[in-house]
Formats: structure tokens, C-alpha cells, sequence
């Protein structure tokens, strides 16, 4: 009983132990994989610093554990107004470091990575004005070699530091704010000329097209009248030499369908005429039987009367 009681003990103790070595206390001490961790002595560095995982040993009361992170950081500096050639550019950069050296760091940075990254901060911006004073805007926009410069300008500025830096870049080349606004406007304002020169360009040619179009209708216009009107007279001209070959031709019995024609749109139902026996009119109505020189040619119930003109022979008419 005995026995298991100095077990159980033993056991808590050791669980113990190993717990306050969690936080640096206790003779035990567990160093993680982000971490180093520095002894001191009354204060000072007396031996190397613990850079292995693991657990390692301290003297209680009397040795101290610094503990330092060695994981990476990401250092987001503010953006710097710059006056690159003609034009004021707002540049955004950043870092990435870690601790190198523990003690060279500890020295350096009694305040911790909180007072590195300050100085790490200062030191890119003093770099960053240097260099990219030194460039034009094309050089910049394109991230010419000088910016590649500064990743190595800065790692040898704060390698005597016991800082590692990993990378520099710049991420952002932007207009400022107050700058912002009045390009948006002068871009917009660029746009909108050229769109006036482009509406006025396509205005000038859809008259000239117009124009264009208008003076070739009106000469196919032109053309087609006159075409037409050669044609008009040569069907005029074909129709009287058609007529005059057929009065050549008998004419007697040209006359009597002229005549023919003439009855068919002067003679209706119900019609009067009241001419002369003897005019020329009744010439193929006459059967050669009525020889009073009284006699007119009724149709019943007349209604309509010629008028003087109808007195002219019909038969005068030529083809």
C-alpha cells in the first residue's frame, strides 16, 4: 500500500513537472517546435541557446528561459506617397522575416519581435523612398531589377540584427485617394471625347453615304423616265405605222370598224341621237331603203341628247 502510494505520487509529481515545464517553471523545461528559448543567469546568457524540440533541464530559481518565436512574420507596412516623374503614386509594400541568430536577436531587440518588426519597418521605408526614387514609371509598373534590390538590401541591413528576411515586395502601385476621383473623372471625360469624335465621324459618313445613295436614285430615276419615255414613243410610233400599214391595206373596212368602235361607245340602252338623215354618222346604220330626208334614227326612250360637237363626222377621224 505503501508502495502505490509512493507511485501515485511519483507519477503526479513527474505529471506536474512536465506541466510547469510547459511555461518555463520547474526544473523541466519543453522547448516546441516554433520556439528557442535562451538560459539566463542572473540575467545573462551563460550557455548556448536551445534550438531542438524537446525537453530540457534548468536550474529552479536561478536560471531563467527566454522563449523567442521563430515562426515566420508578415510584416504589412503602410502605403508611402511617392512623386514618381509627373505623377504622385501611393506604393504598398511588405515583409516576411524570422528570427536567425537567438542571441544576436536578443541583443538587438530586448523588446522582442514587437521592436524588430518597428525597426524592420523604418529600415524598408528609408529603402523603399531610396529606390524607387531612383526609378521611372515604367520601371516601376514593371518591377524592374531595382525592386528585386530591396529584398537583398534589406536581409544584409538586418542580418547583423539576428533577423532572417525571407522576402521583400511591393504588392500595390495605386493613385492616392485624393488623387483617385480626379483621374476616375479626366479618364471618364477622355472616354466620352472620343466617343463625341467617333458618333461625329460616323454622323459625316452616314450623309456622305446618304448623299451618295440620293444622287444614285435620282439618276436611275432619271434613266428609268427616260427609258421610259423612249419606249413610250417607239410603241407610240410602232402603233400608228401598225395603224396606218392597216388602213393601206383595205381601207374601207378600216373605216367600218372605226365606225364599229364608234357606235359601241356612243350608242347605250335608252339612248337618243338626233342628227341629219344625210350625215355621215348613219353611213353603215343606213340599209339603203329610207330615203326621207326627214327621217331620224331613234332608239326608244332616249334620254340623252349629244351635244353640237357630235354634228362633226366621226369618220374624219385618222389613225
Amino acid at each position: 500500500m505503501k508502495f502505490l502510494s509512493f507511485l501515485l505520487l511519483l507519477l503526479g509529481t513527474a505529471a506536474g513537472t512536465l506541466w510547469a515545464g510547459q511555461y518555463g517553471w520547474g526544473p523541466v523545461v519543453i522547448v516546441n517546435e516554433w520556439e528557442d528559448k535562451i538560459p539566463l543567469l542572473f540575467g545573462s546568457p551563460w550557455r548556448d541557446p536551445i534550438v531542438e524540440p524537446g525537453p530540457t533541464w534548468r536550474i529552479p530559481l536561478v536560471e531563467e528561459m527566454i522563449t523567442l518565436d521563430k515562426r515566420l512574420h508578415f510584416l504589412d507596412a503602410e502605403p508611402v506617397e511617392m512623386q514618381i516623374e509627373s505623377e504622385r503614386l501611393e506604393i504598398d509594400y511588405y515583409a516576411v522575416w524570422r528570427m536567425g541568430d537567438p542571441l544576436l536577436f536578443r541583443r538587438s531587440f530586448p523588446g522582442g519581435a514587437d521592436a524588430a518588426a518597428l525597426i524592420i519597418k523604418r529600415r524598408l521605408k528609408s529603402l523603399v523612398g531610396a529606390t524607387v526614387g531612383r526609378m521611372t514609371l515604367n520601371e516601376l509598373l514593371s518591377r524592374s531589377g531595382l525592386v528585386d534590390d530591396l529584398d537583398q538590401k534589406l536581409r544584409e541591413d538586418m542580418g547583423a540584427k539576428g533577423v532572417q528576411i525571407v522576402d521583400v515586395r511591393i504588392n500595390r502601385t495605386e493613385l492616392p485617394e485624393k488623387a483617385r476621383s480626379a483621374a476616375y473623372d479626366q479618364m471618364r471625360e477622355q472616354q466620352r471625347a472620343i466617343s463625341r469624335e467617333h458618333r461625329a465621324k460616323g454622323e459625316r459618313e452616314a450623309r456622305e453615304i446618304r448623299a451618295k445613295a440620293d444622287g444614285q436614285a435620282r439618276t436611275i430615276l432619271a434613266k428609268a423616265s427616260s427609258d421610259a419615255e423612249l419606249m413610250r414613243g417607239a410603241g407610240d410610233a410602232e402603233a400608228a405605222s401598225i395603224y396606218s400599214d392597216a388602213y393601206m391595206q383595205d381601207r374601207e373596212f378600216y373605216s367600218f370598224t372605226r365606225s364599229l368602235s364608234a357606235y359601241r361607245k356612243t350608242l347605250g340602252r335608252r339612248t337618243t341621237l338626233v342628227l341629219s338623215p344625210d350625215h355621215s354618222f348613219y353611213r353603215y346604220l343606213d340599209d339603203g331603203q329610207n330615203t326621207d330626208p326627214e327621217a331620224r334614227l331613234e332608239v326608244p326612250a332616249a334620254d340623252v341628247q349629244l351635244p353640237e360637237a357630235a354634228e362633226e363626222p366621226l369618220m374624219s377621224e385618222g389613225p
